[in-house]
């Protein structure tokens, strides 16, 4: 329980910074793209997300070591702290040791928002209340923020289960970074055949991808009443 519980939090700090870099860029690039279809910016945005989607991210996280790891020192390649993850905190020094890690974790949910988002834009400016909302006046602002409204819901429950893959799918690249988390755990498990630390970590991995789901689904009612239960 020592060792699952550990490894729980390191990754869920991790993927937390991982899919909050994933969902800005993605979200940058998706509205971008949506807003400028057929243009340079769409292509090029188009181009990065798929490159994020099929790029083997294991490959990218070694790129990432020895480029800013051993060419130019900028960060640390392997651990979660000058002392390990017991004593973490939020401050530079360690946030450092996250950067390389959670820059790889998170180019795979930034390329599927990004693809996401740009499709919904794109769609929800061809109905006809955007007209309408332009015709009566608004500032483009302001129909930009009906379109963030209408773009919320699906946006958020795509970030959701990115987020619960995060936790449970980063086995390669926590073993490439040495990261302490649940992926390096089940690495570690599979190779000592540790059968009861492999079921138990893959059991409290299901349940956080089951309690993320039901919370996510209860968000998206609070954003899109259409989709409201009585």
């Amino acid at each position: 329980s020592d060792l699952v519980s550990n490894a729980v939090v390191n990754s869920i700090r991790l993927a937390a910074v991982a899919t909050l870099i994933g969902f800005t860029f993605g979200s940058l690039f998706g509205f971008v793209a949506g807003y400028l279809r057929d243009s340079v910016p769409d292509r090029v945005a188009s181009f990065l997300s798929v490159l994020g989607v099929s790029i083997p991210h294991y490959w990218l996280g070694m790129v990432l070591v020895i480029a800013f790891s051993v060419l130019l020192g900028w960060l640390p390649a392997t651990g979660a702290g000058p002392d390990g993850s017991g004593s973490w905190t939020w401050d530079w020094e360690h946030i450092q040791y996250m950067l390389l890690p959670a820059v790889t974790m998170s180019v795979i949910p930034m390329g599927i928002v990004a693809r996401t988002i740009r499709a919904l834009v794109a769609e929800i400016l061809s109905n006809e209340f955007i007209v309408g909302l332009r015709a009566r006046g608004l500032s483009e602002f302001a129909v930009f923020r009906h379109v963030v409204k209408n773009v919320a819901p699906t946006a958020l429950s795509v970030m959701g289960l990115q987020l619960g893959y995060l936790l449970g799918g980063s086995i390669l690249i926590e073993t490439v970074f040495s990261w302490p988390g649940t992926g390096f755990l089940l690495n570690s498990a599979i190779f000592q055949r540790d059968f009861p630390l492999l079921q138990g970590t893959i059991l409290v991995l299901a349940v956080f991808f089951v309690l993320l789901n039901l919370l996510v689904d209860a968000l998206q009612t609070m954003f899109d009443p259409r989709i409201q239960r009585n």
